[in-house]
């Protein structure tokens, strides 16, 4: 029997079943925002879900192979910025009630006004269409490796799992399937970390905490921070928690499960590189789980993996689809009177077949994670500052437009990773600090 199609099924079954039944509530407030409703160790699930994926552990294990634990100061800098946001999650889920703020880019529109709302729509869309692709390449990847399917193909299959539940239920059935992701991605690292520990004789030098260097520590670190501050699929999460209590409990709890998680899935990327020392560091995750496993829990793990790597696809899917969404309707006079359900659904094909198609012929997801992740970081002067000042419209403006030609240049001349990354900071922050104090 082969062992893999029967896990794959079950997992299949089990997300299938899961938007079925979050399907019973067909109100858009449901579809689109789980009715503001979700309590804090779901919230706490669903956050820690979107930030352990197929793309954050690639390339976290990428690095685990090239430097060693040092690697784990990515998520060191995730736990700080939940801390960080849970300062002010609070401002903002009473901000989005009050204005009935479905998405990130729907929330500072009301801040900042039509032309800002609609930049922080565009770099957050390619953001996490970019983040889609990575994971949708992952996801093929593994699939492609159990069944020998070609990479389109095992593409093609992620895009229609994440597409099946989603179109049933919507934001409630992310939050719910992440909560299953969850647990798999609990099962998962505990079951792989265990069984692999002191199955190789790690040098001490991989052990130690500097071997990334100063400035790719800083960079790490200030990514995985900053991005988690402006990350949007956060911002939608606390908008739909059920109250403050819940908004704290979820936060916090992502903070300290998530580098817990990593410690663990660590052991993967150090044993891995004693065993096979000349693969190509992406692929450190999957050759991991192929070749040091034994049968039985290699199949079961790997279907684990597949899952994980797919438990980001559909909030970022979602999200993005949700923002456009809003967008049309706050803009458009003619889309004001569409359902929010239809269009969302409409542009969730839309995004997953796009992603489909350049995640089967472009396979950089370094290239393209460290990209997204300085994308990240042109936002966060604005969102941090317009908590303490009122900021000016057209300093948010030319802050944010001088972060993304920056990063345009790095990914164009190829000089993207983890210290170059953090430069757009810099940038847009000056910018903004400059436009806020020059113009009128």
């Amino acid at each position: 029997m082969n062992w893999a199609i029967v896990f794959f099924l079950l997992y299949f079954l089990v997300v299938f079943l899961i938007g079925i039944i979050s399907s019973r509530s067909k109100t858009e407030d449901s579809f689109m925002i789980a009715e503001r409703k979700v309590k804090g160790v779901q919230l706490a699930a669903t956050m820690s879900a979107g930030f352990f994926d197929g793309a954050t552990l690639a390339i976290f294990v990428a690095y685990i192979y090239q430097f060693g634990f040092s690697a784990i100061w990515l998520f060191i800098g995730l736990a700080f910025g939940f801390i960080l946001l849970r300062k002010y999650a609070i401002n903002i889920k009473t901000k989005a009630d009050l204005t009935n703020s479905y998405s990130m880019p729907e929330f500072f529109y009301n801040i900042f006004g039509k032309s800002n709302g609609l930049l922080f729509s565009i770099i957050l869309i390619i953001q996490f269409f970019g983040i889609l692709i990575v994971n949708l390449i992952i996801s093929g990847k593994i699939l492609s490796s159990i069944f020998s399917l070609p990479l389109y193909i095992a593409v093609s299959i992620g895009g229609l799992v994440v597409l099946t539940y989603l179109f049933l239920a919507g934001f409630k059935a992310v939050l719910r399937t992440d909560y299953f992701q969850f647990m798999i991605m609990i099962l998962m690292s505990l079951t792989v970390g265990l069984f692999l520990f002191g199955k190789a004789d790690v040098p001490s030098l991989d052990i130690n905490l500097t071997n990334l260097g100063f400035g790719n520590i800083l960079g790490f670190v200030l990514i995985g921070a900053f991005s988690i501050v402006v990350a949007p699929d956060l911002w939608q999460r606390i908008f739909a928690a059920k109250d403050e209590k819940s908004v704290k409990k979820g936060l916090s709890y992502s903070a300290f499960i998530l580098p817990f998680l990593a410690v663990i899935i660590s052991v993967v990327g150090l044993v891995t590189k004693q065993f096979f020392p000349n693969i190509v560091p992406e692929d450190a995750l999957l050759t991991g789980f192929s070749n040091l496993l034994p049968l039985g829990l290699k199949e079961f793990g790997i279907i684990l993996l597949y899952a994980v790597s797919l438990s980001s696809s559909d909030t970022i899917t979602f999200v993005v689809s949700s923002i456009v969404t809003r967008d049309l309707k706050n803009y458009s006079i003619r889309c004001s009177e569409y359902s929010m359900i239809k269009l969302t659904r409409v542009f969730m094909v839309i995004f997953v077949s796009l992603a489909v198609l350049i995640a089967s012929f472009y396979q950089d997801i370094i290239r393209i994670g460290f990209s997204l992740g300085s994308l990240s970081l042109v936002l966060f002067p604005v969102v941090f500052g317009s908590f303490y000042w009122k900021l000016k419209e057209k300093a948010v403006f030319y802050s944010l437009m001088m972060g993304i030609i920056t990063v345009l240049i790095l990914f164009i001349t190829n000089l993207i990773n983890p210290e170059t990354a953090v430069i757009s900071l810099p940038v847009s922050l000056f910018t903004l600090i400059i436009c806020q104090k020059i113009l009128k």
